[in-house]
């Protein structure tokens, strides 16, 4: 799915956790150095530079689709300092994030002393290991829901397919993948450019299938890549959903689940 507009619901959640850009006027403040005197004013998510607009969809939707955090064993795939990681933490999950910051091609500035100030503040104990998801030492099925908040379309396409299956295999069965992806609206296919300052239009129906993870939220007319999706159909429904305001952006939505007959069991462990 691409997320629409106007959900109140999650209008209400914004407001909550101060998202996507943080607590309004403390936002205006923009340096994250000045930022970081007041977090627990300013709220988890003032201190991700630079994210799009889509937010506003993207992370009360995730928080909403995913599972109920509370004890659950997350992994947060690329959440540099964005807040979704601490407000999973703040209710009741176990919180891993990985994010190799800039020494990914187009990764951004992660300081863990930074990282390790907002856990002090937030009250949270969030993990981070800044590397690689292939280095990260996970075991397979280590956790029960891992979360992708718009990173995989900055990941180069000759890599994602070892991404995809890794995420499949770190997952429990029963477990889930809570995915947003962005879809430039200037690159292919609606445009014959491929690549932008951001990143690429991945295929989506590849991405789920290296998992080897069943689709169970999200439509495929609208997820590039499969049969179903016509660009001309998105163009013509722009005015339905939350557009990215400083660049051509909308956002894909899905959630992807590891059912345990897939695994050789009849059922999840308890």
């Amino acid at each position: 799915m691409i997320g629409r507009r106007g959900n109140l619901r999650y209008q209400s959640w914004n407001r909550k956790w101060g998202a996507p850009y943080g607590r309004w006027p403390f936002r205006r403040v923009r340096r994250i150095e000045a930022r970081l005197l007041a977090p627990r004013l300013i709220g988890p998510f003032g201190f991700q530079p630079d994210n799009s607009s889509t937010r506003r969809f993207e992370y009360p939707w995730a928080y909403e689709v995913g599972p109920t955090p509370k004890g659950k064993r997350i992994l947060e795939l690329g959440g540099g300092l964005a807040g979704m990681q601490f407000v999973l933490s703040l209710s009741g999950a176990h919180v891993i994030n990985v994010d190799p910051g800039e020494g990914a091609v187009r990764g951004w500035s992660l300081k863990p002393a930074t990282h390790e100030r907002l856990n002090r503040s937030f009250g949270t104990d969030v993990e981070l290991r800044q590397c690689f998801l292939s280095d990260g030492g996970f075991r397979d099925g280590e956790f029960d829901a891992v979360y992708c908040i718009s990173t995989l379309e900055h990941i180069p396409p000759d890599q994602l397919g070892d991404v995809a299956k890794t995420l499949g295999r770190l997952l429990a069965p029963g477990g889930c993948a809570v995915l947003t992806i962005d879809l430039f609206l200037d690159l292919a296919p609606f445009s014959n450019r491929l690549e932008n300052v951001s990143g690429w239009n991945i295929n989506v129906r590849e991405l789920v299938t290296n998992t080897g993870l069943s689709l169970e939220v999200g439509d495929p007319s609208e997820l590039n890549g499969f049969e179903e999706f016509d660009p001309k159909e998105v163009l013509a429904r722009l005015s339905e959903y939350e557009r990215g305001v400083d660049y051509p952006v909308v956002s894909q939505a899905l959630l992807l689940r590891k059912h345990a007959a897939q695994f050789g069991t009849q059922d999840p462990p308890k």
